[in-house]
């Protein structure tokens, strides 16, 4: 996280917290010479485990919604989780409240399988879910728009869509 504008010839400071090291997490703060106002953190593959929701209340409470300071950008970069589900019976309430009522998706992609074809799902703010279908002919291509979605889409959404396009 580096940024350039507004730094009166000064470096931006970009730090990175290694938060657990068996999973690949971080928490990358950029100190912007400007004042707080630009400065950024960004919470990197954080998964299902409740310490990253202990973290997100933390950096929240220093970061981002402490009273009398202005707003500061937070990201969520890369999460291992998708919806309340991901987060199994325990979780999952907490996480609703936490991430899902308050944070939108800038960016996602997903590939599975659907009726044998390889379909891509994207997410890109402030866009619609985009699907698409992989070309047989050329597997390089990246594929054909089949349909878009206000939020993103289950699985048997995504089945009618490819049924209603083969038909």
């Amino acid at each position: 996280i580096k940024m350039t504008d507004n730094t009166g010839g000064l470096v931006v400071k970009v730090s990175e917290q290694i938060l657990l090291d068996f999973d690949g997490s971080a928490l990358q703060t950029s100190e912007h010479p400007a004042g707080p106002l630009y400065d950024i953190q960004a919470l990197l593959q954080p998964n299902t485990d409740g310490y990253y929701l202990k973290m997100i209340e933390a950096v929240e409470e220093q970061f981002s919604n402490t009273d009398g300071k202005s707003k500061r950008l937070f990201l969520l970069v890369n999460p291992a989780w998708r919806d309340r589900s991901s987060w199994g019976f325990f979780g999952g309430k907490k996480a609703q409240e936490l991430i899902f009522n308050r944070y939108e998706t800038t960016y996602a992609i997903d590939q599975f399988v659907v009726r044998g074809r390889k379909v891509s799902l994207l997410k890109c703010w402030s866009d619609d879910w985009v699907v698409f279908v992989g070309s047989d002919k050329v597997p390089s291509f990246p594929g054909e728009r089949v349909a878009t979605f206000p939020a993103r889409p289950e699985y048997k959404d995504i089945d009618a869509a490819l049924a209603k396009h083969a038909g």
